[in-house]
């Protein structure tokens, strides 16, 4: 890598297992002293910029806890379907057909008051057992509609509620099946990172002062290199 700056200077700077650093004058000819004109330059070896190991693992950590409150989720909603599927088919269907049944014989009760009432001699007004026959009927009908649509919603309950349950089910099966193993990848390249950055410390060259440096600089007007 070639870089330019420090007041007319260039240095070439060539990163392999033993560093080297050239030193010319661009103006000049090659060979003359590189401590006459090098710039303050220190190499680092060249390696993975792992700054964060720290940041995988949250990362992993949200992930596990997104995957566990998902799971929840699926089966609260798993839950409410099989009980409202079990409220239909048992407590609404019995509870309905128990009203028919009480219906039906609250109206053969009041047709037979009303039967009587008519045989009677001591009664020409009959519009109280006719409310009653009335009133008796209307029940029944509507214990009867209530009947029909809760057998009809057992009929087709599974066909309606299924299509809408596919999606979650889908999820379900990549939260069992492929999170895992995302999961254990990602462990892996931690575990990867953190043994690498363990055991390849950075290199760090003197500056022809003596002293050690961890960045490149310049003295000059060209900035770092």
């Amino acid at each position: 890598m070639v870089g330019k700056g420090f007041g007319g200077r260039c240095a070439c700077i060539r990163f392999a297992s033993r560093p080297a650093v050239e030193s010319l004058d661009c103006g000049g000819e090659m060979g003359q002293s590189p401590i006459e004109h090098q710039p303050n330059i220190t190499i680092v070896a060249e390696k993975a910029n792992v700054t964060s190991i720290e940041a995988l693992e949250d990362f992993r950590t949200a992930l596990l806890r997104y995957r566990d409150r998902a799971v929840q989720a699926l089966d609260d909603v798993g839950g409410e379907v099989k009980r409202t599927r079990d409220w239909l088919a048992y407590d609404r269907r019995m509870f309905w057909e128990g009203e028919v049944k009480r219906g039906q014989r609250r109206l053969e009760q009041a047709e037979a008051e009303l039967m009587t009432s008519r045989f009677s001699a001591l009664k020409d007004d009959h519009s109280v057992q006719q409310l009653a026959v009335k009133k008796a009927r209307r029940l029944l009908e509507e214990a009867e509609g209530k009947l029909r649509a809760v057998r009809k919603w057992c009929r087709d309950f599974d066909g309606v509620v299924e299509p809408a349950a596919r999606p979650l089910e889908a999820l379900r099966e990549r939260l069992s099946h492929d999170f895992p193993k995302a999961v254990a990848s990602l462990e892996s390249m931690i575990q990867a990172l953190a043994d690498y950055s363990g055991r390849m410390p950075a290199a760090v060259e003197k500056r022809p002062g003596g002293e050690a440096g961890g960045a490149v600089e310049s003295g000059g007007e060209g900035g770092a290199v």
